[in-house]
This record gives structure tokens, sequence and C-alpha cells, in this order.
């Protein structure tokens, strides 16, 4: 698997959506350019990516830089209050499952299998 950029709230949504219909996992790397802890977990994230290609395990990876082109909080990373990176959260069925700071791939690779083979949370519909 690949991972994809975002750039948009519009976007992110658009594909949380797609994800929900489809009962995928969704991982989201936050970062910044600027920051070496970001720079560091690249790589291995990267490997993780393209080593998750398995179909019974449907996992969508996406990464958004929280700085727009301006250096500005990008409006993503201000909607979500986004204030360390790197942060990866994950999603299922459009709700929020966990979020935390890491530079470790292997808590990483827990969350997914953990997420990936439980059942999906259902949205309130409050």
């Amino acid at each position: 698997m690949t991972r994809v950029e975002f750039y948009t709230d519009e976007e992110f949504l658009r594909i949380l959506e797609k994800a929900k219909k489809n009962n995928t996992l969704v991982v989201v790397d936050f970062y910044r350019t600027s920051c070496g802890s970001c720079k560091y977990i690249e790589q291995g994230f990267s490997k993780l990516c393209k080593a998750s290609g398995d179909d019974d395990v449907p996992v969508i990876f996406l990464k958004h830089n929280v700085l727009d082109e301006y250096d500005e909080q990008s409006e993503v990373a201000e909607r979500l209050r986004i204030k360390t990176v790197p942060l990866f959260h994950f999603y299922k069925n459009g709700v929020l499952l966990e979020a935390f700071p890491t530079r470790d791939k292997e808590r990483i690779t827990e969350a997914i299998y953990k997420y990936s083979s439980s059942p999906a949370p259902q949205e309130s519909t409050n």
C-alpha cells in the first residue's frame, strides 16, 4: 500500500467516508517537514505502508503536513487541534479510535493489527 498525502479538510473527510463504506482502517501520519522526529519515523512508516499489501487487512495510509504553504497551521490540524508531531490517528467507520505521538514503528504496527482485526465501532446516531 502507498501513502496518500491530503491537503484539505474536504479531501480528508471524503477519504474517511469512502473507507467507512468499505470498513477500512485509516492510519494518518500528521507531520511537519522541519520536525526531526517526523523525519526519523518517515522511513519506518514508509516501509510499513509498503509491507501492508494484505487484502485481508485493508488499511489506507494517509499523511498530512500540519503546516500549509504559508507556514500557518493547516485547516485540518486546526480542526483536529493537533499540537504535537509526529502524531498518528487511527480511524474506522468514521470514528477516531486512537491517537498518539510516537517515533516507534512497532507501536504503529500493533495499533494497525489491533484495529484491523476488531469489529468496526458504530458511529452514534444521537
